[in-house]
């Protein structure tokens, strides 16, 4: 149990006392012995919830006090109840403070930047595991470790659950957790009481334009994270111009490149090929040489590997301990995974969703010499809608043939995206459109023969789509797996 008093003094407040045994933010999640976080939100204020949290066994209360004089009613209740201004971006704190601080008892990694981060964390948790150090993972597909994942929500989650989670991975056994820290993550200050270690940036691309407004804002959140470990403990990638500007504030960084030795510390990769189903690489630079072989496909899964390596580095191993354990890699799930069988196309389903992601994408498929490439995507609905039209035109541009189709649409209306995309390549002829997801890629398959590529791209790992405000079952993954047979 936790006493009130010790996340009451976190917060510079005094209160009466009392034991904890919960903590939580949900009237539905209270339970005996919860501490109860009211907090006033866009849609819903939970500061009228009070009395039935407590009703529900909880036995404290600290209320968001937003200075418009909102008092609870707690003459018929004896529990302490506190107010607190600026509550939604102290929940960091609160958690912090209930769960003793977690993530100060192992090794967090975070990896941010606008693509990679999935593979990036997946690749650094398998690798280190089978070095010896049990790893636990946090982000888009999922908590736990690897390959027992739970799914979340977000990419990085609320405070409160993202505290609790560390703690019971730490509980778990986890020595180190890999985990990637989204740019909302970090404004919106889930992340603010964590204890990094280690922090790694892979890129910045055009992507929540809509929430950040400008790119130079969506750069220095992503700063935030690098200056929250010490400047020894970066690894940035000198291949991206943000991360050349990174580096430039942070000249003590690790840095990794496909173009040679950056800066005073770093690792670079050289003599590159690619194979049908594959990479093989070395890698030189500040400390040593090494070869490694890898199923991956595409030149930017060579940054990822790079950036798994670099975080390795600074955990201590040597490039010949990872050369030596590097067969344990393997594809993430819904990234640049593939489903084929000697009779089949080549089926690549994968999570581009930005305009860099699908051009490296597709760059990636042309880089190992398939036959004829048709790239399947759509985009999202209810978000950032300056894309479309450049991620319609970098498909045309790039694949031989191109369906548009729905992804999410959420509350739009599913034309008017597409309508959106078909602006960017009005001097294109090279692209049908195909409204049912599943109905444009059997369209696409039935085009194909052996040595094609059908590029999925959009959803990745996701098992649903969104239309209107409902989730219904759907998978890229499992389409591919039906038409092709090749279960994983």
């Amino acid at each position: 149990m936790v006493s009130l008093r010790v996340i009451a003094s976190a917060l510079g407040v005094e209160t009466a006392d009392v034991e904890l045994r919960a903590l939580c933010n949900d009237t539905r999640k209270v339970t005996t012995g919860s501490l109860f976080i009211a907090l006033k939100g866009l849609n819903f204020d939970a500061r009228k919830e009070i009395g039935n949290a407590i009703k529900a066994g909880a036995v404290a209360v600290i209320y968001e006090d937003t200075g418009d004089g909102f008092v609870p009613d707690m003459e018929n209740y004896d529990v302490p109840c506190i107010g607190v201004p600026g509550l939604a971006e102290k929940q960091s704190l609160v958690a912090s403070a209930f769960y003793g601080c977690p993530s100060a008892g192992l090794d967090l990694i975070g990896v941010t930047g606008t693509n990679g981060k999935s593979t990036i964390t997946h690749l650094i948790a398998t690798w280190l595991t089978a070095l010896g150090r049990k790893t636990g993972i946090l982000g888009t597909l999922g908590t736990g470790f690897y390959p027992n994942l739970i799914p979340c929500a977000n990419t990085t989650l609320a405070a409160i659950d993202l505290e609790r989670t560390i703690s019971e991975l730490s509980n778990d056994g986890a020595k180190a957790i890999a985990m990637e820290v989204s740019s909302h993550g970090i404004a919106l200050k889930r992340v603010s009481e964590l204890k990094f270690k280690i922090a790694a940036f892979t890129n910045l691309s055009r992507d929540h334009l809509d929430f950040h407004k400008t790119m130079k804002n969506y750069a220095e959140t992503k700063f935030q994270l690098m200056k929250s470990v010490l400047p020894e403990m970066c690894v940035i990638n000198a291949d991206d111009s943000t991360g050349v500007e990174f580096i430039s504030r942070i000249p003590e960084a690790l840095t990794y490149s496909k173009q040679g030795l950056y800066g005073g510390r770093g690792i670079y990769a050289h003599d590159i090929v690619y194979y049908p189903h594959g990479i093989n690489f070395k890698v030189s630079g500040s400390y040593g040489d090494a070869e490694f072989t890898i199923p991956l496909i595409g030149s930017f899964n060579v940054d990822n590997v790079l950036c798994a390596i670099g975080v390795l580095l600074l955990c201590g191993y040597s490039l010949k301990e990872m050369e030596k354990t590097a067969g344990v890699l393997r594809a993430v799930t819904g990234r640049m995974e593939c489903f084929s069988n000697k009779n089949t196309p080549l089926l690549i389903v994968d999570y581009a969703h930005t305009p860099d992601g699908l051009e490296k994408a597709l760059a990636a498929v042309k880089e190992h010499k398939f036959g004829k490439i048709t790239c399947i995507c759509g985009c999202g609905g209810d978000r950032d809608t300056g894309k479309r039209p450049e991620m319609a035109a970098i498909a045309c541009g790039m694949a031989d043939h191109v369906i548009f189709t729905n992804d999410n649409p959420r509350t739009e209306n599913p034309d008017s995206i597409i309508e959106m995309m078909l602006a960017g390549v009005k001097d294109c002829s090279n692209y049908e459109v195909v409204k049912d997801r599943r109905s444009a890629i059997e369209v696409a398959f039935s085009k194909s023969v052996p040595g094609d590529v059908l590029l999925i791209a959009g959803k990745g790992h996701e098992d649903y789509q969104i239309i209107g405000k409902t989730k219904y079952h759907y998978s890229d993954r499992e389409v591919a797996m039906e038409l092709t047979g090749d279960r994983k």
